[in-house]
């Protein structure tokens, strides 16, 4: 359960399971009712299962998440797990990305797949929802449950409901070890978790994207409509082929590539109506290390490399993204702004479209992760304090989706 939403109520918390069927298919035939679902006892091999099983209650490391929707606990270092070579999640994902077509008939993206767990204790549950694929939300997911004999779980039930009124007839989903739930999400896909009376209840999430969905086509296009040298120069460098180091990948163990953000944040900053300029450079923000850490596609003495390809004030813009200490800005006379530019001993003095660009690729970069990302009070107090002090150098429709996205 990501937490992406549609509409949510209140399910019972009492640890009283309402009546209705449970579906405990062996093999991946597809059910219809109350949406498309399937329902497969043993879905990964029992060595890997039982490898993932002991990695999380072993070493996993939990954070307590608790929210309107729901009170449960997610794994925070997550990445160890999908790195670890014991566990092959590899060979696990694509394999499962491969039942997946087997049981809907609609082929997987395999480069796009985001994993989740996480571990439900006495109390704790999930309410109603129902998560709708829009932007980057998955099309279809994989729940796998896992869980040791002793102490038997009990309570815990996913519940795949009809409608977010009412489960009496919902398909009940115990958690049985390794038994897995496919769903196909839409905007009727509702489910819940009921509250754990006993045991401890893990859960292991895929999730996926069908490759002829919409939201596949559309950033084929966003791609397809880049001038050809750009196109060419990220395919060049492997925006493709490394993972998007998002504010959430570092704890959900997201894989999306960074290329698709990359895309995503170009056009939010198109569709702004923002100086060519700042959207060539948000197309390659963090290309020189994101905020000077992680995995840097471009070294930093290769700046002319991108200069002669995007141009001088672009590139500017994307070295500053990655080397301006944003808390340290202020604005002089003239509408001139000093700053801290990190590994330089003396404040950089810049134009007032050159300060405002910089911040306006980094909020278009926070927005294209949107739902995924949670802004805290502080962030949304600085964005709306950068807003007034930018003024007119902020184009009207950023503004006006800004506020309406991180301050309603």
């Amino acid at each position: 359960m990501t937490g992406r939403t549609s509409d949510t109520r209140a399910t019972s918390r009492s640890g009283s399971a309402p009546t209705g069927p449970e579906r405990c298919a062996g093999s991946a035939a597809l059910a219809r009712e109350p949406y498309r679902h399937a329902l497969i006892d043993g879905f990964l091999d029992e060595d890997i299962a039982a490898r993932i099983l002991d990695w999380l209650e072993k070493q996993g490391s939990w954070a307590v998440e608790h929210t309107g929707l729901y009170e449960q606990h997610r794994c925070v270092n997550l990445l160890d797990l999908l790195f670890a070579d014991s566990t092959c999640t590899s060979a696990m994902l694509l394999g499962s990305a491969d039942r997946l077509e087997e049981v809907f008939r609609r082929p997987m993206e395999r480069r796009r797949i985001e994993v989740s767990a996480h571990k439900l204790v006495e109390g704790q549950y999930i309410r109603t929802h129902t998560d709708v694929p829009h932007g980057l939300t998955e099309t279809h997911r994989a729940v796998i449950s896992l869980a040791s004999p002793t102490p038997p779980v009990t309570g815990g039930e996913l519940m795949l409901q009809r409608s977010q009124f009412s489960s009496d007839d919902a398909v009940r989903v115990r958690p049985v070890h390794n038994r897995a739930a496919l769903m196909e999400l839409s905007d009727r896909s509702f489910h819940s978790v009921l509250p754990v009376r006993s045991g401890i209840r893990y859960s292991l999430v895929l999730s996926y994207w069908a490759a002829d969905a919409r939201e596949g086509l559309r950033r084929g296009r966003d791609a397809g409509a880049l001038p050809g040298h750009l196109r060419q120069f990220m395919e060049r460098i492997g925006a493709h082929e490394v993972p998007h180091a998002g504010r959430r990948a570092a704890t959900s163990g997201r894989l999306r590539p960074l290329s698709d953000h990359l895309l995503g944040t170009h056009a939010i900053l198109k569709s702004w109506g923002c100086d060519p300029d700042v959207c060539t450079a948000g197309l390659f923000h963090g290309i020189y290390g994101p905020l000077g850490l992680g995995t840097a596609l471009l070294p930093p003495d290769a700046r002319a490399t991108l200069r002669e390809v995007i141009g001088a004030k672009a590139e500017q813009l994307v070295h500053l993204y990655t080397t301006l200490d944003r808390r340290t800005d202020r604005p002089t006379s003239g509408g001139r702004f000093t700053a801290r530019i990190l590994g330089e001993p003396a404040a950089a003095h810049l134009d007032g479209s050159t300060a405002a660009g910089v911040f306006l690729i980094s909020w278009a970069s926070l927005r294209e992760q949107v739902p995924d990302v949670e802004v805290s009070g502080a962030e949304m107090d600085e964005i709306l304090g950068r807003l007034e002090l930018f003024g007119p150098l902020v184009p009207s429709r950023a503004a006006a989706d800004l506020r309406a996205t991180f301050c309603p």
